[in-house]
């Protein structure tokens, strides 16, 4: 394996799904050490095409499910992640304790405004499909940037917390989305909560900095 240590700068485009997913749902999705411990807040779903980063170009899929009371603060986590990349899955979780799985992704152009997004499980012989879905992006651009919405993380993984805000900026679009597929089985189903807001911000440019580490003792 090789290591690529934080900090990252990737670039790339995606889209951004904003949710007020509930508490129930944060919970039903939180990782143990979030057990119970849902509030009120923004929840989302992220699929993204870099086209650059520190180990190469891969795609991703991710949802937060909500916010959670960790401590005296107040957390997002990452809850499920694919990434098309083994260096991306490594070294997510050396870096930020975020726990990505390996998952195969194809971003098919239907037309100059629809792209068609489809993320598969296994090999390329033997695939099955975890989420399919296709978008299409308006034409009136505008500036995008994390600071107006911020999902400061909060990662348990491998005996240690890691503590994470990144930042990000970019020309958004509005978007809708069509045609959704889930495997409920292997990533949370959306179908029975509608979006917020769908931006797909084309281009972007995310840092995701040294994440802040300690032991955890039990």
């Amino acid at each position: 394996m090789t290591n690529y240590p934080a900090p990252w700068k990737l670039q790339g485009y995606g889209y951004i799904l904003l949710y007020r997913f509930g508490t129930d749902f944060a919970n039903q999705h939180a990782p143990e050490f979030l057990a119970n411990k849902a509030i009120p807040g923004f929840g989302s779903v992220m699929l993204v095409n870099y086209q650059t980063s520190n180990c190469g170009p891969y795609g991703e899929l991710l949802v937060i499910p909500g916010k959670y009371q960790y401590g005296r603060e107040k957390k997002h986590t990452i809850s499920k992640i694919y990434v098309s990349s083994q260096a991306s899955v490594d070294n997510g979780r050396i870096n930020w304790g975020i726990p990505k799985e390996l998952a195969q992704f194809s971003f098919e152009p239907q037309s100059d405004k629809i792209e068609k997004v489809t993320v598969t499980s296994g090999n390329k012989d033997e695939s099955s499909p975890i989420f399919t879905a296709s978008f299409k992006t308006g034409s009136v651009p505008f500036p995008v940037s994390t600071r107006l919405l911020p999902f400061p993380l909060i990662q348990h993984l491998d005996g240690k917390a890691f503590q994470t805000t990144f930042s990000g900026k970019g020309t958004g679009r509005f978007a809708t989305m069509t045609d959704l597929s889930i495997n409920e089985n292997v990533f949370p189903d959306l179908s029975h909560f509608k979006p917020l807001v769908i931006i797909k911000v084309d281009p972007f440019e995310i840092t995701f900095p040294v994440a802040k580490i300690n032991k955890l003792t039990y």
